[in-house]
């Protein structure tokens, strides 16, 4: 079990920039990650400022819940779970934190977002270089995800310096540009 707050800086880069990125720093290999996220029809959990997900990596199950704190930190609960099916979770750890959210009506799947992801891992932050895919939208993604307390914002700056970028938040979360490109595909 995992359970901690998670803090990260985003920003959404070019192709071009992320290749750039990608090929400048010593990433781990890369893997192939299923995020399948949930909500209610009605969208209480996204009302609530939280996000359910299950995450698969070949064929481990992870389960996450993430509540919003502040625009940069989310209290984060995690688990390894042995289903990839919401209306299979018997753990009772999951389902006392999903209890909390206090839903009148069940959970189904919202959206599936394929990422590659790469690490490169710094003794203050994870640098992490995704590649997402939500239906026919490709983007890239580069986010610094703190490990402890530190300046983050001036240590990515840093990083993205050299590429002739700085760090402004310019995208939301993953799932919420998946429901972004969902909502304009729809127009």
């Amino acid at each position: 079990m995992y359970n901690q707050m998670e803090r990260e800086l985003k920003c959404l880069v070019s192709k071009e920039q992320y290749d750039q990125i990608i090929k400048s720093y010593d990433f781990s290999k890369s893997w192939i990650q299923i995020n399948t996220y949930y909500d209610t029809t009605s969208k209480q959990v996204k009302k609530q400022n939280a996000a359910v997900r299950i995450r698969t990596i070949d064929s481990k199950k992870i389960f996450t819940l993430k509540i919003r704190k502040d625009k940069l930190t989310h209290f984060e609960y995690e688990k390894e779970i042995s289903t990839d099916k919401i209306d299979n979770i018997n753990d009772p750890e999951v389902l006392s934190w999903l209890q909390k959210l206090n839903l009148s009506e069940p959970l189904k799947k919202t959206v599936v977002i394929q990422t590659e992801r790469r690490i490169y891992r710094t003794e203050e932050a994870e640098l992490c270089a995704d590649y997402n895919i939500f239906n026919d939208i490709h983007d890239y993604e580069i986010e610094y995800e703190y490990l402890k307390e530190h300046d983050g914002i001036k240590t990515f700056n840093e990083i993205l310096h050299p590429f002739h970028m700085k760090y402004e938040k310019n995208c939301p979360s993953k799932i919420a540009r998946a429901f972004d490109y969902i909502l304009c595909s729809k127009r």
